[in-house]
């Protein structure tokens, strides 16, 4: 059968039997644009729920099921969005609907099912298997946001590479972008859901065929519900040129709703963050590192803190209880350190013109209780003989690779065992006094991954913690919140008030963040708001985003023995992928970078924490001076200056220039620019600072002929000179440069 209306120039061709799509095409100018699907649909019900060892629940004897069968013809819907068709099926055993819609805002078309209620099924997830044919000819890949270089040979992606969505911790849009100039065919595939966290992957088959897997992560007691509509993915053959496509995705995120606030305070942006750990952390059970025992330690440290070119400290949860769990969101000295200090650290460093920031996380309370299941869990767990294995940066892998991170969270729990039992109540007082802000499984009992987990969709809670926010601003003066792991609950919530949409618990913190904004605004307008995740969806409510997205790149430059075959290989090809990655984001995003983070210290096995022990101190000098280059504060983890003192201040002296501030963001990715080198210029008012940095071993010569006068400013590591205007830069070395235009 064929669908198509009048307000779209997208035709459908659908299975009789099944109704899951054929083909899509476009006609233009008499000119058909065509690509052919083999599309499976794969239901997976029944069955029963327990607590994986690695935290969340895990499921057993469920039955998938991939029978699709259309039971009735096709109708039609008009709505805001568009005009629906509807086509009524069984999906196995579940009667539901596959919409095709052909919208009115954003992409051409969406697909999705709309599941129907009311029906004593448990509805555990749903993937899509989709094999595209984009009918011949040589097609590039752009996956912006995630781990392979811009404009990759489709051919070159051989094994299946993960697409983190618009609700990823990594974050990216989630789009999938084909060309193929010989034909000057577009393609766009959008996985834009936008209530559960969906996982995306994709591989080339050939030239001209890829297959991309969409596991929704839907799950539902239909039972409890009348109808639930599940988008999946959305599509559109009419989309222009790479080069223009950034314009028309703004338009769609527009329609959608998903930009960042246009007021972000003015002190951010030229910011250099210090990730300040007070207490001591516990690796491989021997091995402690505590630089700052009390808030004393850190006021004392305040000037040399400064002196490195830092204007605000984020404070990180006390080490090692409190540490990343929730004891009591208003017992300061608990969870920071004492309040009379804390008090101080936040004055004296005011007064020194330097913000304090707070790490707050949302996932959960730990108590006896909670520590020993998870411990157990580990020891009976699938990594229990590997917790010693070496482990290195777990997000320099693949999205769809956690192994890495399973073993170093194994490891983390019991390091951490002794040190949040000996602190923690026998159970939580919150469980008793609201038992409704809790994950809880199918037999109803507490679920968690490590924590006992709070449900961010419970009006309640959000009340709760809204409190407790604004009372830590008006308390110690705080200068805002770094908000740790909001989507860390990321599996299903079987409590009877939750179940009808289980999974829909995890974004439940972008609703939250954005009742959360107008009320610290109200208290300080300067405050900031950033979040770990990176994701479009996370991107909504806050002034700054963590950067998980980029740390493979740190791996993929640095090494080239973890380097994949369509990773990133010099700095020209890191510059693209910051370009096209930025040229995504929601607009007014800004995004903070770190090469060392005490999320990248956790991870790896103790002797290889920092990049300086990862890639060597030159290397490292090199990563610190183009990710402090890029648009966006620069953060560290107290710890991570060793060897890079005399560079901060200068990156710190760059970032004040009016140029970085206010100027135009022009990236060093044509053609013409030598592949080893990575460049960033802002141009203001007819002058211009640029960043040039060559990370590789050989030196390098560039003509600057497109300005009238360059000069360097500043070497930051190793050695440059310019000679009648071309630039000399030699090996690992790094260089800040002013132009004046023609």
């Amino acid at each position: 059968m064929k669908l198509q209306h009048v307000e779209s120039s997208h035709v459908l061709e659908l299975d009789d039997s099944s109704g899951l799509p054929l083909s899509i095409s476009i006609e233009n100018q008499g000119t058909e644009k065509k690509i052919s699907f083999v599309t499976k649909f794969k239901i997976e019900l029944g069955g029963s729920d327990r607590r994986n060892p690695v935290g969340g629940l895990e499921y057993y004897d469920t039955e998938w099921s991939s029978e699709v069968k259309v039971q009735s013809a096709p109708y039609l819907i008009q709505n805001l969005e568009g005009v629906v068709w509807a086509i009524p099926v069984k999906i196995g055993p579940v009667n539901a609907e596959i919409t095709y819609c052909f919208n009115r805002i954003g992409p051409a078309m969406s697909i999705g099912v709309n599941f129907q209620g009311n029906q004593s099924l448990i509805v555990r997830n749903l993937v899509a298997e989709i094999i595209c044919d984009l009918g011949g000819g040589n097609w590039l890949l752009n996956i912006p946001g995630n781990g392979a270089k811009s404009n990759l040979p489709l051919h070159q992606l051989t094994s299946s590479t993960g697409i983190s969505p618009m609700g990823g911790l990594r974050g990216s849009s989630g789009l999938i972008y084909l060309s193929d100039s010989d034909s000057l065919r577009n393609v766009a595939l959008w996985a834009d859901g936008n209530v559960e966290i969906p996982e995306v992957e994709i591989v080339g088959l050939s030239s001209s065929k890829t297959g991309v897997n969409i596991k929704s992560e839907f799950c539902s007691d239909l039972s409890n519900v009348k109808d639930l509509p599940l988008r999946l993915f959305s599509i559109d053959l009419s989309v222009p040129t790479w080069q223009e496509f950034p314009s028309l995705f703004q338009s769609w995120l527009d329609e959608y709703g998903v930009t960042s606030p246009s007021n972000p305070p003015d002190w951010i942006k030229p910011t250099m963050i210090f990730e300040a750990q007070l207490g001591y952390s516990i690796f491989g059970r021997v091995n402690k590192y505590g630089p700052y025992l009390t808030a004393t330690d850190l006021v004392e440290d305040l000037d040399r803190i400064k002196s490195l070119g830092f204007s605000c400290i984020q404070l990180m949860p006390r080490q090692p209880y409190p540490s990343y769990n929730v004891h009591d969101y208003w017992d300061i000295d608990t969870s920071y350190g004492d309040k009379g200090e804390i008090k101080r650290l936040v004055k004296e460093a005011h007064a020194r013109g330097i913000k304090v920031i707070f790490d707050v996380l949302l996932h959960g309370v730990l108590d006896k209780e909670s520590i020993t299941t998870a411990a157990d869990g580990v020891r009976s767990g699938p990594y229990k003989d590997r917790i010693d294995e070496k482990t290195f940066d777990s997000f320099s892998s693949d999205v769809k690779d956690s192994s890495n991170y399973y073993i170093a969270w194994s490891r983390h729990i019991i390091d951490f065992e002794d040190a949040w039992r000996d602190g923690s109540p026998v159970v939580s007082p919150l469980i008793e006094e609201h038992p409704e802000w809790f994950y809880r499984d199918a037999q109803g009992k507490v679920t968690g991954v490590y924590t006992k987990a709070f449900d961010a969709r419970s009006a309640s809670w959000q009340e709760y913690f809204m409190s407790a926010m604004l009372f830590l601003i008006e308390e110690l003066d705080i200068d805002g919140f770094r908000f740790d792991a909001p989507t860390y609950n990321e599996y299903p919530n079987w409590a009877d008030w939750a179940s009808g949409r289980a999974n829909a618990s995890a974004l439940a913190c972008v609703g939250l963040f954005q009742k959360l904004r107008p009320r610290i605004k109200a208290i300080k307008p300067d405050a900031l708001m950033y979040t770990e995740p990176s994701g479009h969806l996370l991107r909504k409510s806050m002034d700054l985003n963590y950067n998980y997205d980029e740390q493979w790149l740190v791996t993929s430059l640095a090494s080239k023995e973890a380097r994949s075959p369509h990773g990133i290989r010099n700095g020209r090809d890191l510059a693209l992928w910051m370009k096209d990655r930025d040229s995504l984001l929601p607009r007014g995003s800004m995004t903070a970078h770190h090469i060392d983070s005490h999320d990248t210290f956790w991870w790896p096995s103790w002797g290889i924490k920092w990049r300086r022990e990862q890639f060597g101190l030159t290397m490292t000098q090199v990563l610190t001076c183009i990710f402090g280059a890029l648009p966006g504060p620069f953060m560290m983890f107290i710890g991570g200056e060793e060897g890079i003192e005399t560079i901060l201040p200068k990156i710190a002296e760059f970032k004040r220039s009016e140029e970085y501030k206010n100027g135009e963001i022009l990236w060093w990715v044509a053609d013409s620019i030598p592949e080893e080198l990575f460049g960033i210029t802002y141009k203001f008012v007819g002058q211009a600072r640029s960043v040039v940095v060559n990370p590789s071993n050989s030196s390098v010569n560039h003509s600057l002929n497109s300005w009238r006068k360059t000069m360097v400013h500043d070497s930051l590591v190793g050695s440059a000179i310019i000679r009648e205007n071309v630039l000399v830069i030699e090996p690992q070395s790094a260089v800040i440069l002013t132009h004046l235009e023609e």
